[in-house]
């Protein structure tokens, strides 16, 4: 009978195939799992078996090791978790003759490492399993190519499959082990992802990862998948891809670090926070007062901070001004604006969230569902006049407040009676003869709308009305009319050419765009509904009824901070300026005279429903005291554009005086373009 060789044996294949670290001191190997979890990174692997070990075979026997003698004292003695039992010959993927060595054939430049290749030829059946597909990440990623790793330092790796070289139809899955073997029960990864959040190489179904903390020698295994496809799916399980990685060195306490985290990462129990105005961002101990949470099982902040959005933060008092770095609102209270200013609001009292429970609401107020969450509000009778975007009141139970064109003050109304109701919930029959039920103008709720024919009058945000036979609701005069594609401003382009009526141009080359009016600086021009092209600028508010065409200034650097932000000179001003690298935020300052309104919107073309390619920017808004107000990012029916205006949010009308920054912010993707309009009227 033929003695069943250990895992031991198979460690040391792999060595000689040049796909494992030889073995090295006892004082030089892996790092403990509860040091390795930084704040933002994934969970570790669970204890098991790794190459900074000396493989030892479960048939021979074994002798301790011998305390390390004189150790450098600049490297930290750890513990060393322990071989797991005999796992058997490496899966498929894992065998040496599988393996990408990226230090061998991959290009590098610099810190970035990147291969090219294809997953064609590997076999569909997974070697691996990927934890972020598949119901409780049991799901399959088929077509498995493995890549080892080793990297030249300690910290954390940076991997992405967002390339322009990555087939466009090739829905990728990528992740990464410490070990070449299949996960078993309660283990995990070092990261797993299935498409980017944010793509800059315009491929939303590629995929990438940053990994907790790695060890200088120490192999990582990166397999390249596929999410499985059907036959008449136009994405595939697999395709051509550009694998890159990046190594993230660790800095200690008190250094300068990258905020973005894409040059280098903190050391474990430490996370790179904003050093505040003039000062560059630092490494610093979680757990204090303005710096992350800890996520190593202890306490995630010390005593008297509480953890909020992963900060620690100082809990204040029920009615103190909230928002920024001004501390954290107290248990079952929330930062909510109130009487012209983010207050703590006790749950379930006026202007804060609603209970889970009943009754949700404290006596007079009634609760309301808008696009920010469940609120209460003052209650309105039936028949009452409300705001028809929840922001001020709410109708009492039973009734909902019905939209009025153009988004003027609506009613209390029955849901599903008239048009611009609320849908009735739940009902077979969700509005009555004549309507029918469709997403609200605020892209949350559901309402009953009627249909109108060709050349009729229409409501141009669709609240009250929808548009029959393919035509658009454009703007004309107080409310609309429904035009045909190409015929109006506002309307959608033709499929093909001429695909505007004279005078008017498409706002795209390609695709679905909306036929446009050129209007030429100080000339008026359509701020709600953006049926104009300002032909130097942007459309900026004049007052609450008139805008006019305004020409562009560029952004002046430095202004990366409320407080460093540009100031404009005037209340309507159009900024251009782009976001890439290190640049993570523009910021401008406007003066708000008593009582006034503010308009920030953000373009990154002409047309108003912002398209991924030009990037995703958000918009914030401050106090003059500094504290965030109000942020927004993705407005409905702007695409990936922001809209921050008195008919969207209520912290943008009934300012009080002073000084106001508005910040252009943006997320993975850079914007290689953006205009920001800021208008103040009263």
């Amino acid at each position: 009978m033929t003695p069943r060789r250990s895992r031991g044996w198979w460690m040391l294949g792999l060595v000689v195939a040049g796909c494992e670290q030889a073995p090295v001191a006892v004082h030089d190997a892996a790092v403990d799992p509860g040091l390795a979890d930084a704040p933002d990174g994934g969970a570790l692997d669970a204890p098991k078996a790794s190459v900074d070990v000396p493989p030892v075979t479960v048939d021979a026997p074994t002798m301790d090791a011998p305390a390390p003698v004189d150790a450098p004292p600049t490297v930290d003695v750890v513990d060393v978790p322990a071989i797991p039992e005999d796992r058997g010959p490496p899966p498929a993927a894992c065998e040496p003759a599988s393996l990408v060595d990226l230090n061998a054939m991959a290009s590098r430049d610099g810190g970035l490492v990147r291969y090219v290749g294809t997953t064609a030829a590997a076999p569909r059946a997974p070697s691996l399993r990927a934890t972020c597909v598949g119901a409780d990440g049991m799901g399959e990623a088929v077509h498995q190519v493995v890549h080892r790793y080793v990297p030249s330092v300690t910290g954390r790796l940076r991997v992405s499959l967002d390339d322009e070289a990555t087939s466009a139809t090739f829905d990728t899955v990528l992740f990464a082990q410490r070990e070449c073997f299949s996960l078993r029960a309660g283990e995990q990864p070092l990261e797993c992802n299935d498409d980017v959040e944010a793509t800059a190489a315009m491929r939303p179904s590629a995929s990438s990862l940053r990994t907790p903390r790695v060890v200088a020698g120490a192999p990582v295994y990166l397999v390249v998948a596929g999410y499985p496809r059907s036959a008449d799916d136009p994405l595939r399980p697999q395709g051509a891809y550009a694998l890159s990685v990046t190594e993230l060195p660790e800095v200690g306490l008190g250094m300068v670090c990258d905020l973005s985290g894409r040059t280098n990462t903190c050391t474990p129990g430490q996370s790179c926070v904003d050093g505040g105005t003039g000062s560059p961002p630092t490494c610093a101990t979680d757990g204090f007062p303005d710096t992350r949470c800890r996520t190593d099982g202890s306490d995630e902040c010390n005593a008297g901070l509480r953890c909020f959005m992963e900060f620690c933060r100082r809990t204040l008092a029920l009615g103190a001004v909230c928002g920024g770095a001004a501390g954290v609102c107290p248990e079952e209270s929330s930062c909510q604006w109130v009487d012209g200013a983010n207050r703590c609001v006790r749950t379930g009292a006026r202007g804060s969230d609603c209970r889970d429970d009943a009754p949700r609401c404290d006596t007079g107020l009634s609760c309301v569902h808008t696009r920010f969450g469940d609120h209460c509000r003052p209650t309105v009778a039936a028949a009452g006049r409300c705001d028809p975007w929840g922001f001020r009141d709410a109708c009492a139970t039973g009734f909902a407040c019905g939209l009025s064109p153009a988004g003027a003050l609506g009613t209390c109304v029955t849901p599903g009676t008239v048009a611009g109701a609320a849908c009735r919930p739940g009902a077979t029959a969700r509005c009555d003869a004549g309507l029918e039920c469709r997403l609200s103008p605020d892209g949350e709720n559901e309402v009953c709308v009627r249909a109108v024919a060709p050349a009729g009058r229409c409501d141009p945000l669709d609240g009250t009305t929808i548009c029959s036979m393919d035509t658009d609701c454009v703007p004309d005069g107080a409310d609309g009319v429904c035009a045909a594609p190409g015929a109006a401003p506002g309307a959608h382009c033709r499929g093909s050419a001429p695909r505007c009526d004279a005078g008017l141009t498409c706002s795209v080359n390609e695709g679905d765009g909306r036929c446009l009016r050129a209007v030429a600086t100080g000339g008026a021009c359509d701020l709600r509904y953006h049926s104009t092209r300002c032909a130097d600028g942007g459309c900026v508010a004049r007052s609450a009824t008139a805008a006019a065409c305004g020409m562009a200034v560029a952004e002046v650097e430095p202004n990366d901070g409320p407080v460093a932000g540009t100031v404009l000179a005037g209340a309507a001003v159009v900024v251009v300026g782009a976001l890439g690298g290190t640049d993570l935020r523009d910021c401008v300052r406007v003066t708000v005279p008593e009582g006034a309104s503010l308009v920030a919107e953000t373009f990154t073309g002409d047309e108003r429903g912002c398209a991924r390619s030009g990037g995703d920017p958000s918009l914030a808004v401050y106090a003059p005291s500094g504290v965030e107000i109000v942020a927004e990012d993705d407005s409905p029916r702007r695409g990936l554009c922001t809209t921050i205006a008195p008919w969207t949010h209520p912290q943008a009308t009934g300012l009080t005086a002073g000084s106001y920054a508005v910040c252009v912010g943006r997320g993975e993707s850079p914007v290689p373009r953006y205009r920001l309009m800021v208008s103040v009227y009263r």
